[in-house]
């Protein structure tokens, strides 16, 4: 006998479809990974694409392998601005080794991290919500609050992103294909 599915099960979905649409339109931006201007960011959108993907992908990673419950931290201002407004402000942050992006990353590499990236969210959305992660900056989220917190990253750097081609153009010294 088959179950229907519970609002539980919604939440769920409605948690890993918001977590992806983020996915989709960096999948969009990766067709112009070569762009680039150095005005706007010293990234490529193809780097842009790729730091988004090695950071969600180590996000997951770390809150799928967590144990219960989730430690308690304290909060700084910065983490409760970040998350009230959901912006992070530009130029401000300072990217983990782990996630510092290459130059050159093909599209089809890309889009594989993306489909990778994809389902490493669909499976913290299914999982414990007292699983938690640790960010070197904003301290200890539980699942709820690394969804979030993952959305307002993907969405800082699409906001770079869209900069950067908008700039690209009619624009001298930069480059586009």
């Amino acid at each position: 006998m088959r179950r229907s599915p519970t609002s539980s099960d919604n939440l769920k979905e409605s948690r890993a479809l918001n977590a992806n649409h983020e996915i989709e339109a960096l999948r969009r931006a990766a067709a112009r990974c070569d762009t680039h201007d150095p005005d706007v960011s010293q990234w490529t959108v193809g780097m842009h694409v790729h730091h988004c993907c090695l950071a969600t992908t180590a996000v997951c990673e770390s809150l799928l392998a967590s144990e219960p419950p989730t430690p308690r931290a304290p909060r700084s201002v910065l983490n409760a601005a970040v998350f009230l407004f959901g912006r992070i402000p530009r130029g401000r942050g300072k990217s983990p080794e782990q996630a510092m992006p290459e130059a050159g990353v093909s599209r089809e590499d890309l889009d594989a991290m993306l489909d990778a990236s994809a389902e490493g969210l669909r499976a913290v959305a299914a999982t414990d919500p007292r699983k938690w992660f640790r960010h070197f900056s904003f301290g200890v989220m539980d699942r709820d609050r690394t969804l979030k917190f993952v959305r307002i990253h993907n969405r800082h750097h699409l906001r770079i992103i869209a900069d950067i081609i908008k700039s690209t153009d009619g624009r001298k010294g930069a480059t586009a294909r």
